[in-house]
């Protein structure tokens, strides 16, 4: 790769300034690397923060923040190494990288809180120990359990702001300008990161989540904005229906509708009852009381054979995708779930809806809506789900499936990815 086409690289991401990052990657370039093997490095580096981010001290803190820089760095040079013309695979490797790499730096911080006593509250640092007695202390529930739940808060946020960018594409406005916003501040693997190294040795990782969903849900609202200004008007909708993720029956189902129904309106209704359930609390529902939110989200089935050309239809991955994240959590944390296991059942979910979301608009438009077979969709994972909180075995049942979906994408990715040959049935 040429200086010519790291400065021009440099510009379509719209950054005026990136001088440590277009020095690693032109000196990655003369060494042969890929882009895909320069977002690993910084994959490596946001591990290894994580594993010290568990860690409280001075020394712990300092060597995150380096790590934490390096993996930004390395993140940012891989962008630039790749460019606008890189094909599907180069990009998800990118995209799974950087989104892993983030993950991971969430459950270190939230890993923080349970390894140790002093840190049990998440308000730690200068700033975060004039928060105690504030409503800030008990927000997501008090101690160690209320941190991982607000890690898994910004863990959903994250994923929902991902697949809206991902969707939004399909938008006339935005069918151009989606490659500047991955490169853009606020894209996984990007200056969040910064902002996490400096907020986590100052506040705390209570004040650290709640300012990560904050700015996720600023970012989301400005998307919407967006999008409502561009429809999708001259854009292309075909494969937004490869990145609803919908499952066997969900797709069995629709099939009968035969695209009649438009997705939003079945899908808000079941969103809406399991949103209210799942603030009341899963807890406090017995027996199959526990499936009422699956069921009211089965209305989403009927709507998987439209074609989401409707101006707001491009919501309907994200909405869909909102209501699983938002079970799956108040399940785990509601039946006795170990809250890492949960966390990293919600991560797998959501690195393999993104998967399919860049296998759709990576591949043509398939003739037909298609189901994820291997990995349930979205509707069998909650079915499963609500079918061992009803008979209580959810504890043994979540760390069981969370281990599938990770060794899952670990084959796809090495089989799959890694061959080119990714394959649209799931």
């Amino acid at each position: 790769m040429t200086a010519e086409e790291l400065a021009a690289n440099q510009r379509a991401a719209g950054l005026v300034t990136d001088p440590v990052a277009r020095d690693v990657a032109r000196w990655a370039a003369s060494r042969q690397m890929t882009p895909v093997t320069m977002a690993a490095i910084g994959l490596g580096f946001g591990v290894i923060a994580a594993g010290w981010l568990t860690a409280v001290g001075m020394r712990a803190e300092t060597i995150a923040f380096i790590a934490l820089l390096a993996a930004f760095v390395a993140g940012r040079a891989a962008r630039l190494m790749g460019g606008s013309g890189i094909d599907a695979a180069t990009d998800w490797g990118m995209a799974a990288c950087a989104v892993c790499a983030e993950l991971a730096v969430y459950a270190g911080i939230a890993g923080s809180a349970s390894a140790s006593a002093s840190a049990a509250s998440g308000l730690t640092g200068p700033a975060g120990s004039q928060l105690h007695g504030t409503f800030l202390a008990g927000f997501g529930g008090p101690g160690a359990q209320g941190v991982w739940r607000l890690g898994a808060a910004a863990a959903i946020t994250l994923g929902l702001l991902e697949m809206t960018a991902i969707c939004l594409a399909a938008t006339r406005a935005e069918a151009e300008g989606q490659r500047r916003f991955h490169a853009s501040a606020w894209a996984p693997g990007g200056a969040r990161l910064v902002l996490i190294a400096a907020a986590v040795p100052l506040a705390g990782a209570r004040a650290a989540f709640l300012l990560l969903i904050a700015l996720g849900a600023v970012s989301v609202g400005a998307m919407l904005v967006r999008g409502r200004a561009a429809g999708l008007a001259g854009g292309d909708s075909r494969w937004l229906t490869g990145c609803r993720g919908d499952g066997p029956l969900a797709v069995w189902t629709g099939r009968f509708v035969g695209g009649r129904l438009p997705p939003l309106p079945p899908l808000l209704v079941g969103l809406l009852v399991t949103g209210m359930l799942a603030a009341l609390g899963l807890r406090n529902l017995s027996g199959i009381l526990v499936l009422t939110p699956v069921e009211a989200m089965m209305l989403a089935w009927l709507a998987s054979w439209h074609p989401h050309d409707g101006p707001r239809d491009w919501l309907a991955p994200s909405l869909v995708q909102a209501g699983e994240y938002l079970y799956l959590a108040a399940a785990g944390f509601a039946g006795r779930v170990q809250a890492p296991v949960t966390f990293a059942l919600l991560a797998a979910v959501m690195l393999r809806h993104q998967e399919l979301a860049y296998r759709a608009r990576g591949s043509p438009a398939p003739p037909r809506p298609f189901a994820d077979l291997r990995g349930l969709g979205w509707d069998g994972r909650m079915m499963v789900a609500g079918i061992a909180a009803a008979t209580g075995i959810l504890p043994a049942v979540y760390p069981l499936l969370a281990v599938y979906m990770w060794a899952l994408l670990a084959f796809e990715f090495t089989v799959g990815w890694s061959g080119g040959h990714a394959a649209v049935d799931g």
